[in-house]
C-alpha cells in the first residue's frame, strides 16, 4: 500500500501544502505559497499575496480575462477582472540556480450582487408628516399611533354584514375616531385622510357597497394606516 496515497484524501489542503513546504525546506529547496483560493468582486481589485524566503517572485496569469499587476517587493500583486469566473495564478521563487515548485491560486470572481429597486415613494406619508410637524398639541405621536391602529381595523369592518353603504362605513369611521381621539387631535391629518377617503369611495350616503367597493375600501383603508405608521 502507497502510505502517502493512503493519507492524502484525508487531509486539508492547507495542511499538504504546509507539510510540502516544510519538507522542501528540510531539503534545501526554496519555497513559495499562495492562498489556495480567493473570493474577488467583478471589477474590484483583490490583492494576492506570496509566502516564501525567496527575494525575487515571478508571477502568472493563466487568462487574457483579467489583470495581474506585481508590486515592486514582487511578493504581492493585485488581480482585477470584470468579469465572473474562476481564474488561476501562478508565482515561484527561486535560491540560485535551484527553482522553486510553482504556487497556484484560484481566484473566484463572483456574480455582481443585483441592485434593489428603490422603493415607491409614499407622497400620502410624505403629507401626514408635514400635517404633524405642524401640529403644536401634545401626545401627537400617541394619537398618531391610534388613528393607524383605527385604519387598520376599518379594514376587518368593512365586511361586515350591517355596514351596507358608504355612509354606514363613514358614521363606523367617525364613531370609532371620537372614541379613540380627542376632537382636536390631528384635525389637518384627519381632514386630508377624509379628502382621500372621498376620491377614492362613493360619495353619496346611501349607495350600496358592491363587492369591488368594499374591496376597493379595504385596500384604501390599509393604504391610509401605512402611510400614517409610516410618517413617525
Amino acid at each position: 500500500m502507497n502510505f502517502r496515497s493512503h493519507l492524502t484524501p484525508h487531509l486539508n489542503p492547507r495542511v499538504l501544502t504546509m507539510t510540502s513546504l516544510l519538507l522542501a525546506a528540510s531539503l534545501g529547496m526554496p519555497t513559495i505559497a499562495l492562498p489556495a483560493e480567493v473570493n474577488a468582486s467583478p471589477g474590484r481589485l483583490v490583492k494576492l499575496t506570496a509566502t516564501t524566503e525567496g527575494k525575487l517572485v515571478r508571477w502568472v496569469l493563466a487568462s487574457d480575462d483579467a489583470d495581474l499587476v506585481p508590486f515592486p517587493d514582487g511578493k504581492t500583486a493585485l488581480f482585477c477582472s470584470p468579469k465572473p469566473g474562476r481564474y488561476v495564478v501562478f508565482a515561484w521563487t527561486a535560491a540560485g540556480d535551484v527553482p522553486s515548485e510553482a504556487a497556484k491560486c484560484v481566484v473566484v470572481v463572483g456574480e455582481p450582487q443585483p441592485i434593489p429597486p428603490p422603493k415607491p415613494v409614499d407622497v400620502l406619508a410624505a403629507e401626514f408628516r408635514k400635517l404633524l410637524a405642524a401640529d403644536l398639541l401634545p401626545g401627537k405621536l400617541a394619537h398618531l399611533a391610534q388613528l393607524a391602529a383605527l385604519y387598520r381595523e376599518a379594514v376587518a369592518f368593512v365586511d361586515l354584514p350591517e355596514v351596507k353603504s358608504a355612509g354606514d362605513l363613514a358614521a363606523r369611521l367617525r364613531t370609532a375616531a371620537n372614541v379613540l381621539l380627542p376632537a382636536d387631535a390631528l384635525v389637518a391629518i384627519r381632514r386630508r385622510i377624509a379628502e382621500e377617503i372621498a376620491k377614492e369611495l362613493p360619495v353619496e350616503g346611501d349607495a350600496p357597497l358592491d363587492a369591488a367597493a368594499r374591496k376597493k375600501a379595504a385596500q384604501l383603508f390599509a393604504r391610509i394606516a401605512s402611510s400614517l405608521e409610516a410618517a413617525k
